[in-house]
This record gives C-alpha cells, structure tokens and sequence, in this order.
C-alpha cells in the first residue's frame, strides 16, 4: 500500500514541475504586456544611501559601474494622443511603451522599420529597436495625424 502513495506522490510533483516549467513568456515577434515601469534611482544615490564609499573619482568608478550595470531603459510614452520620445536610442534596445490614452495606440515605422507595436489603452508593451542605425518615421495605424521619429543610434 505504501508504494501505491509513493507512486502517487513522484507523480504528482512531476506534474507539477511540468505546469512550472510552461511559463507565459512572449515569443520571437510578440510584444510582451507588463506593468507599468516603477522608478528606479540612480547608481550614485544607492551608493550614498547604502553608506557605500564614494571617495573614489568619479571617472574610475562610472566606467566600472558602466561596465556592469545593464543598459538604461528606453521608454516611449503615448499621451493625449501624441508621442514622447527619447532623443536617441541604441541599436537593438528593449524598448517599453506606456500608453497613457484611454484608446489603443500604435508604434510602426511608416517604412520598412521592423517594428509595429499595439498598445491597448491603459497598457505598457516591450518590442526590439532596429539594429540598423538611422532615423525612423512613426505613425499610429489608428490615428494617422499621429507621428513622430525614433532615432536610433
């Protein structure tokens, strides 16, 4: 009878550990849906508040805390049916998208850019900038007056 339990329960967490291993992770192509980004504070005031010691120069300790920090966010913010960009972008950035309106939106490269994002109203979305540098024309396919440019460089 004890190995009818045993049976039972090797069963059990292999299932389990099958339903852990599916996760809901976004496929190549697909905008991923996330929460809105939260604010993050800057390496210098985390040193300071953690009592870090930061009589080291500057120079010396940006190119080491720039070597092992990950690449700052790019952010794109939909509002009152207009686009806020950041001036520029690296080749190949996560970029998040937070769409302020209560109306779905979309970021797509008027030419052949490589990206078309939907975001719903209300939604934050992720997609990939081009890899190729340059200047990209943006629309929304459900608002044609609205336009702007990703600089990617």
């Amino acid at each position: 009878m004890k190995s009818r339990y045993g049976l039972s329960a090797l069963m059990l967490v292999a299932l389990l550990m099958g339903a852990a291993a599916c996760g809901s992770g976004a496929g190549p192509g697909t905008a991923e849906v996330t929460t809105p980004p939260t604010e993050i504070a800057a390496p210098e005031s985390v040193a300071a508040t953690a009592g870090a010691d930061t009589s080291t120069p500057a120079s010396s300790a940006a190119t080491s805390s720039a070597e092992a920090a990950p690449a700052e966010e790019v952010l794109i913010t939909i509002a009152d049916f207009e686009y806020v960009m950041p001036e520029s972008i690296a080749p190949g950035a996560t970029v998040t998208v937070v769409n302020e309106d209560d109306a779905p939106h979309t970021v797509t490269a008027e030419d052949d850019g490589g990206f078309d994002v939907d975001v719903q109203g209300g939604e934050t979305v992720t997609f990939t900038a081009p890899e190729e540098p340059g200047e990209y024309a943006v629309i929304c396919v459900y608002h044609p007056g609205m336009t702007s440019t990703l600089v990617i460089r």
